[in-house]
């Protein structure tokens, strides 16, 4: 059995008669991990004597265990925000080592602990006001225990099984020449969904139904995700809640195979997203269905300044929506053609901040899989976003295993995955390895347009480098682009630490990093909130309604009502999100980055 339990924000209790002091409230949010299910979890307020009060309980009850007490944070100074970081994270390496595995499944049939974790769930105490402060991923919280006998605790929500569907054997991306045409492959791997999976089209839930507003969600590595918390612990919004006409559509910024990415606006507030656009009828055709489930899914729950979040998803009858952060600053990949390659420090701020969204996703037991310039946003200020979680595989612990499936983009593919032995994490830092390696000479490492001579060199080719690299950033890359995934540069049980201690990044302030607080090397310019000019004219001169869209709308129409059922769940908004309500100004015209 396992629960996971985060601090993920805090709030003041303020009396509107002002008869009685100011209360400091830590936010809890609680997972309960279900097998074959989504994730139950939900919110609790506490205050900070109850942490005490649960620890001298539980040492009561449980006098045999020697249970590691609670830190002295009740008469914490609450005004002081270094103070207030410091006791949430004393208290997050407490629960860490309550819900190991020595005490676990002890507290877990103690009321006293129960209660604390569950009582009052997802009611918001009466003039609570929550503090907008972004509390960055911290480090592990708890450990998710591996569960054997899946034992309901007591008092807490049953989720509702969900079946899982089976990944296919085939996922490959199609790249062409980067030397001959950088447009042209863009074109043909955007959104290019080359995946091949057994959807069973009689499974009416395929799409794990997340509320907006859920908790974080833990990972085993200590991972923590970060939907905003609701602000009247309401179910999800119903569908139809937000529709196609609830956005004006401005102008395309991408497209696929398919579908478009547009640029957007909301009608009643003005805020501008990317909206993806799917065709149903296309993503049946080509056995879409996992990928376009997987990035809904996780796409449900990842929080992280350096990747791309979903604000809505909605579909009408031929066709999914999915409304994201918009980066104005494009693709990593038409900047990079523009200037064929980037100087050292430019490739090393990016590939710092893809490290802390790889780790970060990794601290979540998922692996990306499809780490590759056009992946990879820059905002309005300059910082990473990483996009396109289709190929995305969750519940991987492992570095070397736990997924099987051979798929990717054939110039990233690390040699694991072309042998089909199995693979886990170590892909994400061989591809992290390909990247960088084209950020600093323009073209991926082993580039070859004949796909059989690419994976052949993939799998045996020399490595070379050019003279102008540093030996830092040769070391680097030698390192990251090892076949052996056991001997591989991130591989070691601190994951991505072996990456941000190299020489290569010495001069990087991580935690300033994580916190938005390192300017970026290039920032871009902008004529106004709708100004696409960072994005290529090859997409942005598109009509918007392609001209055979009528044509085949009514066949399209036909095939959503016959596969209905197959997208159901698929709807989220956060547009009720608590930071909304509380500062209807947080999210701007062109929103910040979210630090």
């Amino acid at each position: 059995m396992s629960v996971n339990v985060l601090i993920s924000g805090y709030g003041i209790l303020q009396d509107p008669h002002n008869r009685y002091p100011d209360i400091f409230v830590f936010i809890l949010t609680v997972q309960q991990p279900q097998s074959m299910a989504p994730t139950s979890s939900w919110t609790v307020y506490r205050r900070l004597e109850m942490f005490e009060q649960l620890s001298m309980s539980i040492s009561t009850e449980f006098r045999h265990l020697n249970l590691p007490p609670c830190p002295p944070v009740a008469n914490a100074n609450i005004a002081n925000m270094l103070v207030i970081e410091r006791c949430r994270d004393e208290l997050s390496r407490w629960f860490a080592q309550l819900l190991s595995y020595t005490y676990v499944n002890s507290l877990l049939q103690s009321r006293s602990f129960i209660e604390f974790i569950s009582a009052e769930a997802n009611t918001i105490p009466a003039g609570l006001i929550l503090s907008q402060h972004y509390f960055p991923p911290p480090a592990p919280t708890a450990a998710a225990i591996p569960t054997h006998h899946h034992h309901h605790v007591p008092g807490l929500p049953i989720p509702a099984n969900h079946a899982q569907s089976n990944i296919g054997e085939m996922d490959v991306r199609c790249r062409s020449s980067l030397s001959s045409s950088f447009s042209r492959s863009r074109m043909m791997r955007q959104m290019d969904f080359m995946f091949s999976a057994d959807d069973d089209p009689k499974d009416d839930d395929v799409f794990h139904s997340f509320d907006a507003h859920a908790p974080p969600m833990m990972g085993q590595h200590g991972g923590v995700a970060f939907p905003p918390p609701s602000a009247d612990g309401a179910p999800p919004a119903p569908e139809g809640k937000v529709t196609l006409e609830d956005f004006h559509l401005v102008k395309v910024i991408g497209k696929g195979s398919f579908g478009k990415v547009l640029l957007v606006r909301k009608r009643d507030n003005g805020l501008v997203y990317a909206m993806k656009v799917l065709r149903k009828e296309n993503i049946i055709k080509r056995n879409q269905v996992e990928h376009t489930r997987t990035e809904r899914h996780v796409l449900g729950y990842v929080r992280h300044p350096f990747i791309v979040g979903l604000n809505y998803a909605f579909q009408t009858v031929d066709k999914l929506y999915f409304v994201l952060d918009y980066c104005a600053g494009g693709e990593l990949f038409f900047h990079l053609g523009k200037v064929q390659r980037f100087k050292e420090p430019r490739a090393r701020f990016y590939a710092a901040e893809i490290t802390l969204a790889i780790e970060y996703v990794h601290n979540l037991d998922i692996i990306y899989r499809d780490l590759k310039p056009e992946n990879v946003l820059l905002d309005e200020n300059g910082h990473i976003r990483l996009t396109d979680f289709g190929l995305s595989k969750e519940g991987i612990q492992d570095d070397f295993s736990g997924a099987n499936s051979f798929c990717g983009t054939p110039e990233y593919l690390a040699p694991e995955i072309l042998n089909r032995s199995g693979h886990g994490r170590a892909v994400d830092w061989w591809s992290l390895g390909a990247l960088l390696y084209e950020m600093l000479t323009g073209l991926p490492p082993f580039y070859c347009r004949d796909r059989d001579k690419l994976f052949d060199k993939i799998r045996n080719g020399e490595l070379t480098f050019p003279k102008y690299l540093s030996v830092a950033a040769v070391d680097l890359l030698s390192k990251l682009l090892e076949r052996d995934p056991t001997r591989r540069l991130g591989t070691g049980p601190t994951d991505a630490g072996e990456i941000k201690s190299h020489p290569f990044f010495a001069e990087i302030q991580w935690e300033q990093l994580a916190l938005g607080q390192v300017p970026p090397p290039w920032r871009p310019s902008f004529n106004g909130v709708l100004d696409t000019s960072q994005f290529d004219t090859e997409f942005t001169d598109m009509p918007i309604v392609s001209p055979d869209a009528r044509g085949s709308h009514m066949m399209s129409s036909s095939v959503g009502r016959r596969h209905e059922g197959l997208f159901q769940g698929f709807t989220y908004t956060d547009d009720d999100s608590y930071m909304e309500k509380a500062n209807p100004n947080a999210r701007q015209m062109m929103p910040p980055s979210q630090f």
